[in-house]
């Protein structure tokens, strides 16, 4: 091998170990990708309150050039498409609508987490139940779900609570300015920790506009009927009755899932200022060229901690729609031994047992999702069942020999 190739070789190790020990550069690029991650965190936290406390990290400054051309364009600072195609029915008039609210596609698509025991029990039993089924015949699986909420009289719409994800924020940017102040300790260089300061101040002022309250919950208060759920083949529906709320306490969720933004010219204006901020920061990154780990350590952390709250489930009242379960006792009067009576659940083997127990109780529910359920014929039976001439007494008469005829076919495939 010849000397020049040896020094070539050297030359590259060189270059990479001082690349791999003092990074130049690194941070500003970073700055630039992840813009996604900090959209999301941002339509999941922000909002709540005046000051929304959202970890500085990579991502934003692509975050802050998207922002100015969503408001300027569509008038929106949540430019997130819906994360589930839901389906919202409104149940007095029977008319249906996709839902375009992000807010309302989170909460059905996290509902497996925040659903009541009192639904979970019937959907998922637990392994003691399954024990208890040794040598006996399992019941059979739910195909249908359908829960009834109320709106809470304690919490309004709109002024979500604040939950582990939302505190842990101003946490994550005490660590930060911790780490950042490391080298300003050490060795007596300001750089690194003045710009985490810069970027933090940003940050929170980027989640602090005055339009995420607007627009994450641009509804009428108006009280009204809505089931949620989707689609065909799912085994949920969501029910949120309005009617019976408090005036001003319940969210009109029709009109939430139309995902319409008002037009503010602030906003525009905001995000504008902020990207020219986003980009001036950007700039005065690329000249720091010592101890860039510690920054490295710093976009990290925030990035990390964006990607948890932009994923991690929530509760309805931490998202600003508290609902509550519909409970029997306290709905009707009639207070149960626990004080708070029976949750209003119905769950059936059958899709259609499900939606005809849900007609009898309130009227009209059933008929408006019957068509995604069941877009085709019914059987005869079926038919005659949801015909509004006949009686409840033929209903229930019909319903109970439906029944019988599935045992039948059961015990028939069994033997």
């Amino acid at each position: 091998m010849e000397p020049s190739d040896n020094a070539g070789w050297s030359a590259a190790g060189q270059q990479f170990s001082a690349q791999w020990t003092e990074p130049g550069d690194i941070f500003s690029v970073l700055l630039i990708i992840g813009g996604d991650v900090v959209k999301l965190a941002l339509a999941a936290v922000a909002g709540g309150s005046r000051i929304t406390p959202v970890a500085f990290s990579f991502g934003w400054v692509a975050y802050a050039i998207s922002a100015v051309v969503s408001a300027i364009s569509d008038n929106k600072l949540i430019n997130c498409p819906p994360e589930a195609n839901v389906q919202v029915f409104n149940l007095r008039s029977g008319y249906s609508r996709s839902n375009q609210s992000w807010l309302l596609a989170r909460l059905v698509k996290t509902y497996p987490f925040w659903m009541p025991k009192e639904v979970r029990s019937l959907v998922q039993p637990t392994s003691i139940k399954r024990r208890s089924w040794y040598r006996t015949v399992p019941p059979p699986r739910i195909a249908l779900c359908v829960a009834i909420y109320r709106w809470r009289e304690d919490i309004k719409p709109g002024e979500p609570s604040h939950d582990l994800v939302w505190w842990s924020g101003f946490a994550v940017t005490l660590v930060q300015l911790g780490l950042a102040a490391v080298p300003m300790g050490l060795h007596s260089d300001y750089a690194v920790f003045l710009t985490t300061v810069a970027g933090t101040i940003l940050a929170y002022l980027s989640a602090s506009l005055p339009q995420w309250r607007a627009e994450k919950w641009h509804a009428r208060r108006t009280p009204k009927d809505v089931a949620l759920t989707l689609g065909n083949g799912q085994q949920h529906v969501i029910i949120v009755r309005g009617s019976t709320a408090s005036e001003g306490v319940a969210l009109d969720l029709e009109d939430l899932a139309s995902g319409l933004a008002p037009d503010m010219l602030s906003t525009r204006v905001a995000t504008t200022v902020m990207a020219v901020l986003w980009l001036a920061l950007l700039l005065t990154c690329t000249g720091i060229n010592i101890h860039t780990w510690y920054l490295v350590g710093v976009g990290g952390i925030g990035m990390l901690h964006n990607i948890v709250v932009a994923g991690a489930p929530r509760m309805p009242e931490a998202m600003g729609l508290p609902i509550e379960l519909v409970r029997e006792g306290r709905d009707v009067g009639e207070e149960s031994a626990e004080g708070r009576g029976e949750a209003v659940i119905f769950s059936e083997p059958k899709v259609m047992w499900t939606l005809m127990e849900l007609e009898r109780r309130y009227k009209g529910y059933g008929r408006a999702l019957l068509p995604e359920f069941f877009p085709g014929s019914l059987r005869s039976w079926e038919e005659e069942w949801w015909n509004p001439s006949t009686s409840v007494e033929k209903r229930k008469e019909l319903l109970q020999k439906g029944r019988l005829d599935e045992q039948r076919k059961q015990a028939a495939r069994s033997s």
